[in-house]
C-alpha cells in the first residue's frame, strides 16, 4: 500500500434486524462491494455467530431460512 493511502472501507448495508426481549438480536446485511451476505446471531450475553454466503439470488434464500431459523431460537427462549 501506498505511504498515506487509507485502505478502502466497505459498508454494511441492514436488510432486516429483529431485536428480542432476552436482549438477543439477529440481522442480516450485506455488503454489496464484496458481493458477500451476512447473518449476524447475537443471543444476549454472548458474542456474535456470523454466517456469510456470496450475495446472489441462489443464496439469499439460504441465507432467510437461517435467519428465520435463528429467530425461532430466540423466540423459543
Amino acid at each position: 500500500m501506498a505511504a498515506g493511502k487509507q485502505p478502502e472501507e466497505h459498508s454494511m448495508t441492514t436488510i432486516i434486524k429483529d431485536a428480542f426481549t432476552s436482549g438477543a438480536q439477529v440481522s442480516m446485511e450485506m455488503d454489496a462491494d464484496e458481493g458477500e451476505l451476512f447473518v449476524f446471531h447475537c443471543p444476549a450475553g454472548q458474542g456474535c455467530k456470523v454466517s456469510k454466503w456470496p450475495l446472489d439470488s441462489y443464496h439469499m434464500p439460504i441465507a432467510m431460512a437461517h435467519y428465520a431459523e435463528c429467530c425461532e431460537l430466540e423466540s423459543a427462549v
